[in-house]
Order: C-alpha cells, then structure tokens, then sequence
C-alpha cells in the first residue's frame, strides 16, 4: 500500500538544509545528459511507490521511450522520509534529478528559490484544462506554477451506523456540514455518552475545517487575513465543542491516530479521513467495521472540499528540460493517471479520468471501499488544497493552534487569541 500521504500531508518539512540550499541552488546540473549511444537521459524521482507500481512504471516507461526513440528515462524511487533531504541536497548539489514528484508544500520551498521550471508557461493551454482547475491552483507560489498535478486524494466521512441508531439519528444520513455535525454531537453525546468526531491538529484537518466554514488565512501580501468576523466564528465553533466536552480532550495532546483507535474501539461515531482507513478498520477492529458506512466529507458554508495533491516538477538545473517537461505531461496524462489511479485506491487531477465509469459508477452490491471511491471522485470538481503554499505556512498553522487551544482552556476569549494569531503571524 502506498504510504498514508494524505492523512497528515504537513507532518514532515523541510529543515536543517536552508544554508546548503543557498549555497548552491543555482548552476547547471552535472549529473550526465547523454548516454553513451547518444539519447537523451532524464533521471525521474519519486516518492514511495515502489513495489506496487514497478510493473506500472516499467510499462509508463517504455511507452514514453517508444513515442520518442532518442530519449532514455531512469526511475528512482525514494522513501518518504529521505525525499526532502535529498531532493534540497540534490539541487544544492546541482545533481538533482530531471522530474520529481513532491506534494506542494515539499515543492514550495524549491519554489521560493526559483529552482523549479513554470509549468504555467512550459505547457499549452489546452494541457493546462485538462487539470481540475482548484486542483492545478494546488501548485502554484506567487503567480508561477511549479509543478503539475498527478495523484490526489479527499477525505469522506466514515461512520458507525450502530452508534447512530442508537442516538435515535438517521443511519442512512450522516451529517454534511459542521452545522449539522454538532447536533449529531449533541445528541450522540446525550443519549450514548460517546463522543462523534475528533478532529486534529496534528496535521492540517483542524484549519482546513476553519478555512471551510469561511476563514480566510492570508491576504495578497501575505498579512493575517482571519482577524474578521468569520475567522472568529471559526474560532468560537471549536472553543465551543470543547467546552460543552462534545469533543474528546485529547484534541489537545493526541493526533490522527487517536481518532482512528477510539473509531475503531467504538467510542467515536465518526472518522473524517481518507478512504484507506477504511481497510484499517477492516483489519484491526472488524466488528467495527460491520456497522460502518461511509457519506461524503463534511464541509462548511462554503462547500469546499479539502483534497491532498502529489505533483511532479522539473527542477531548473535539468538539462533536459524540454524532454523533463514532455515526461512530465505524459505521465499526468488522462490515460497514465487512469491507469495508476486503478492501481491504487487514489483519484486523478485530470477531468477525463474521473469521467470514466470506473469513478462514476458503482453497483448495487459493491463493496465501501468501491463506493468510497466514487464518492471521493464526485468531490473532486469542489475540492482543493485549503492550506495553500505559502512561505512560513506552517509557522502560521503552528500559531493558530496555540491560541486556539487557549481559547479552549479558557486563558483567552476567542477574540484575543485570534487577535493574538494574527498579531503575531504579522510580526514575524
């Protein structure tokens, strides 16, 4: 199974090697252009894909060498947790490779320097609207583009249909926006003492949701922007959760993994995550996973959907750029990411993929993980990466979660801590 990118997709970042960077971001690559029989060589990174997608990539591959004789492609693939050391070591280096494949805020930081090609002005028009337009925006930094959109993923809302009952709720209905998801808390809480959902900050899921429910984080020059009544009302729906316990305390200390085991022990009665937990459940707690069913993910007043999207980008130290930028294109194409995206259970970033009835159609007796997949896929014309790049983007999360969580402990009204947020985010 590939790695769970898209649970916590800012668990990882990059540090430690900004002097390296600086020190040697500019200049040609070195690593050879050419073989010895004169083709063209790109080297293609990518992150953790191997061994489930050998047969996949050898085949993608030979396709591409075949459209076009005189190039050669080597693939190397690279755990999680050494890609972002490598690929800032590799550009600082000038031996990075051709085309890599990162997720936006890895590829931001190559960004900020300038070390990734424009895809916004290396392809055409007519490739660019081949991309879900939210989805494409997923990597952009400043008005460039930097990379393309390959893979992605959305959550959906996994839930327990005895607990549901039990509330004297709907099973066949589960909530669809966080308005109505805290009456489901209430009077889950009230009639079966057990908690419904457990968003956390861990990751991103706790701001997604704010910036759902319609807080703005940046303005165009990057200043706090959710210092406004929306941004408080955010503010005061968590503070308020919390405090009338219909959520579990542990927000505050525990991270995604917490929620997965109090869904699958039976005391949570929802599970906002992706579709892969579900074989989890399946695996680890199936009594559980008898009384699970699944409903799209929740949102906010503006209807958006979170999405988590991997790229691929062409550093500019490439020699091969044109040939780097064509490999790109052909592996993001409508036909290669319908392909990959059956190898697995993830979506594509292209509009024809998620057109083919393998995402729009499920049978009666299918199985939840084929329904979840076509209800992720319908999400994708709504969804979009709600944490965009930004420089400090984490910075800026780490001190929303701080004062949020004061406001909870009740050392700050929920105004002066968003207040405090913002004062702070602007003063670094």
């Amino acid at each position: 199974m590939t790695p769970n990118l898209f649970s916590n997709l800012n668990r990882r970042k990059f540090i430690g090697l900004s002097t390296l960077f600086l020190l040697g971001a500019c200049g040609a690559q070195t690593t050879q252009s050419t073989t010895s029989s004169g083709k063209s060589k790109i080297v293609f990174w990518t992150m953790q894909l191997k061994p489930q997608f050998d047969k996949y990539m050898t085949d993608l591959i030979a396709g591409f060498v075949k459209e076009n004789p005189t190039a050669e492609v080597e693939w190397v693939d690279i755990p999680w947790g050494e890609m972002e050391t490598k690929i800032l070591s590799s550009v600082a280096a000038k031996t990075a490779p051709d085309v890599v494949n990162l997720n936006p805020q890895f590829a931001s930081k190559l960004a900020e320097k300038k070390a990734l090609v424009d895809m916004g002005k290396a392809i055409s028009d007519a490739d660019i609207a081949s991309y879900f337009p939210n989805i494409w925006k997923a990597n952009q930094l400043d008005n460039v583009t930097f990379g393309l959109p390959w893979y992605v993923a959305t959550d959906i809302t996994i839930y327990n249909r005895s607990l549901f009952e039990k509330a004297g709720l709907d099973p066949a209905k589960p909530p669809k926006t966080f308005e109505e998801l805290t009456k489901v808390s209430e009077q889950i809480k009230a009639k079966t003492g057990k908690y419904a959902f457990m968003l956390t900050m861990d990751g991103g899921q706790v701001l997604e949701a704010m910036v759902q429910m319609g807080m703005k984080l940046l303005d165009a020059n990057g200043k706090a922007a959710f210092n406004d009544a929306a941004g408080k009302a955010a503010f005061d729906y968590w503070v308020n959760l919390f405090e009338k316990q219909l959520i579990p305390r542990e927000i505050l200390t525990e991270g995604h993994r917490k929620a997965v085991e109090l869904y699958q022990a039976g005391e949570l009665a929802i599970l906002l995550t992706g579709p892969q937990f579900l074989q989890t459940v399946a695996q680890n707690a199936p009594e559980t996973a008898k009384v699970t069913d699944i409903g799209s993910q929740i949102t906010g007043s503006t209807g958006k959907k979170s999405a988590a999207v991997m790229n691929v980008a062409v550093p500019t130290t490439s020699t091969n750029q044109e040939l780097a930028v064509k490999f790109a294109l052909y592996l993001t194409n409508a036909e290669n990411q319908l392909a990959f995206t059956k190898v697995e259970n993830l979506l594509p970033s292209t509009i024809k993929s998620s057109s083919d009835r393998y995402f729009t159609e499920a049978a009666k007796d299918a199985s939840i993980l084929d329904r979840a997949r076509v209800i992720s896929a319908s999400q994708l014309p709504q969804s979009e990466v709600l944490i965009p790049p930004a420089k400090d983007i984490e910075k800026l999360r780490k001190i929303i979660y701080e004062e949020l969580q004061l406001a909870m402990l009740k050392e700050k009204p929920s105004d002066k801590a968003i207040a405090s947020a913002a004062e702070r985010w602007n003063s670094l």
